[in-house]
């Protein structure tokens, strides 16, 4: 293998794979990834055999050939090199030589045969999901998606697929948020729950996608495989059975207020400054004409704000974890939210003020004092 390939270009490609590798794992070709030079391209492939990613960019192929190479020395060498053409040519016993102006690397490499196969894509079976859609689906979920690896059957965002519309939800078991955008796919209906890494990595893969650009979807028996850009976002599928979500979504309070979200923000952050380190927790009190917010912890003291609402029913108290206020207001847009309370025993709900086709619906558990 020998080839030319321009600095940036490569260092593009190298980056989007770095979250793919795994850098502790017991098969040392996985901390590595593929590069096949062919037919005027450098392919690049990384995968945890899990979550796999194929990229490329143009290259002057001399000679065709493949080698594996550790992902993240390979990046911090292009990333270091001046911005002008790269030479990468494989040698004997998979040493790859690397040059690049007055630089020049040899680089231990393990041979292509050890790398495992990735799942491939089937044009026929893909839909076309529009990737300012997706986009905003993953923003408004992918916060409330459990971090726990023990509690597989959330460690995902499940994605839900009808004639006229696209939703996702996810949820940690203490909170949940569901979000839904109109759209025409011409497709079956289909449910398939994502893992939380290829979430993160789809996300990734849409940054530079521009608001007209769509996202191919399709799913096989064990994988679900997703393309963007001309790169191929693959990942087993979760077997698992996501928790009915339906009527979770469906609750409201009977004491409703809307508040300006910036003010509403800015507040939780300056009262949980003195909320306990561990729990996080803030008090709402809702009086008419006012919602006082509060923390306190013996160890650091207390805070209280109140803000001014439109609301003359009668009080409710009830404690919350500060972040998971924060998550939701960051990423709702819109001037002002809606929160629905009923009592100190059942759950929060927060949507946009004006949400009438009922698009984003975030369900928080309440916290005891």
């Amino acid at each position: 293998m020998e080839i030319l390939v321009r600095r940036s270009d490569l260092a593009k490609e190298l980056h989007l794979v770095q979250g793919i590798v795994e850098r502790k794992n017991s098969i040392p070709i996985l901390s590595n990834v593929l590069a096949e030079a062919r037919s005027g391209e450098l392919r690049i492939s990384a995968t945890d055999l899990d979550v796999s990613l194929l990229c490329g960019c143009p290259a002057d192929v001399k000679e065709e050939g493949a080698v594996t190479l550790s992902a993240k020395k390979l990046y911090e060498i292009v990333r270091s090199l001046p911005e002008t053409e790269v030479s990468l040519k494989l040698e004997k016993d998979a040493w790859t030589r690397i040059r690049c102006d007055r630089s020049e690397f040899r680089v231990a490499g393990l041979p292509r045969e050890d790398f495992p196969g990735l799942p491939e894509a089937k044009a026929r079976h893909s839909v076309d999901i529009p990737a300012a859609l997706l986009r905003t689906l993953i923003q408004r979920t992918q916060f409330a998606i459990t971090a726990e690896d023990a509690r597989y059957y959330l460690a995902g965002a499940l994605l839900v697929l009808d004639k006229d519309a696209v939703s996702m939800v996810a949820t940690d078991g203490h909170r949940l948020a569901w979000a839904q955008q109109k759209a025409s796919l011409k497709a079956e209906p289909a449910r398939v729950l994502v893992p939380r890494k290829a979430i993160t990595e789809l996300a990734r893969l849409m940054e530079e996608l521009g608001p007209e650009e769509a996202i191919g979807f399709q799913q096989s028996e064990a994988h679900i495989v997703f393309t963007a850009g001309g790169r191929r976002l693959a990942s087993k599928m979760v077997e698992a059975q996501f928790p009915a979500y339906e009527k979770v979504i469906a609750v409201a309070g009977d004491k409703k207020l809307s508040l300006r979200r910036e003010d509403f923000l800015a507040a939780i952050r300056r009262v949980s400054l003195l909320s306990s380190e561990r729990g996080r927790a803030v008090r709402l009190a809702l009086e008419s004409g006012k919602l006082e917010i509060s923390a306190s912890s013996p160890e650091l003291g207390e805070a209280r704000e109140v803000l001014p609402v439109d609301y003359a029913g009668e009080g409710a108290e009830i404690g919350f974890n500060a972040q998971y206020l924060v998550d939701f207001l960051q990423v709702v847009g819109g001037e002002e939210v809606q929160l629905e309370l009923r009592d100190a025993e059942s759950q929060g709900v927060l949507r946009p003020a004006g949400d009438a086709e009922g698009e984003y619906r975030y369900v928080v558990m309440p916290m005891r004092f």
